[in-house]
C-alpha cells in the first residue's frame, strides 16, 4: 500500500510516523521517571531527615565534650586546691610548738628566746633560750621536754650546768619531723 502513495507524501508519512514513534517513547520515558521518582522520593526525604537529626546529635555531642572537657579541667584545678587547703589546715603550726614549749616551761622555768624553723619534711631543731631557777628546775623541764611524743630528742649542754642559781641556759630540741602534722 505505501507504493500507491505518492512520493511526496510517502515522506510526510515516513515523517509522521517517525514524530509519533519519537512522541510515544518520550512520553513512555517520561512516565517511567516519574513513576521512579514518585518511589524514590519518600526514601530520599527520609534520608535527609534521619541525616539531620545524625548532624545536630553530633553537634550536641561533641559540644557536651567540650563541656566535658571544661567541667573535668575546673574539677581538677578545683581538686587541686582542696587539697592545697586541707593540707595547709592539717600542718602543724609553728605557734603550737612554742606554745607546747610555754606549756612545759614550769613556774622555774623562764624562756626569753625560741628559735623554730620549717623544713620541707617537717621542722627544723629548735634552739631554746632562757633562765632557770637551779640545775633541778632545768634538769626537769629536759625531762618534760623529753615526754612528749612529738620531741624526739634534747640537747642540754653540760655547760649550763655549770652554775647552782639563776642558770641561762640554751637547748637544742629535736621535734619529731612529723611531716608537719599533728
Amino acid at each position: 500500500m505505501i507504493n500507491l502513495i505518492p512520493p511526496t507524501a510517502r515522506r510526510g508519512v515516513l515523517v509522521e510516523y517517525w514524530i509519533r514513534v519519537v512522541s510515544v517513547w518520550l512520553i513512555l520515558w517520561s512516565v517511567a521517571l516519574f513513576a521512579a521518582t514518585s518511589l524514590l522520593l519518600p526514601a530520599y526525604v527520609f534520608v535527609n531527615s534521619q541525616v539531620r537529626v545524625y548532624q545536630e546529635s553530633a553537634e550536641l555531642a561533641s559540644q557536651k565534650v567540650a563541656d566535658y572537657e571544661a567541667v573535668s579541667t575546673a574539677l581538677v584545678r578545683a581538686s587541686q586546691q582542696a587539697k592545697t587547703v586541707m593540707d595547709e589546715a592539717n600542718r602543724f603550726q609553728i605557734s603550737d610548738y612554742v606554745e607546747l614549749l610555754e606549756q612545759l616551761q614550769g613556774d622555774e622555768i623562764q624562756i626569753n628566746r625560741i628559735e623554730l624553723g620549717r623544713a620541707e619534711q617537717g621542722v627544723l631543731p629548735a634552739v631554746v633560750g632562757g633562765m632557770a631557777d637551779n640545775r633541778q628546775a632545768l634538769a626537769s623541764f629536759r625531762d618534760r621536754l623529753l615526754t612528749d611524743k612529738r620531741i624526739s630528742a634534747v640537747d642540754l649542754p653540760i655547760s649550763n650546768l655549770a652554775q647552782d642559781k639563776n642558770i641561762p641556759f640554751t637547748i637544742t630540741i629535736t621535734l619529731a619531723n612529723q611531716q608537719d602534722t599533728v
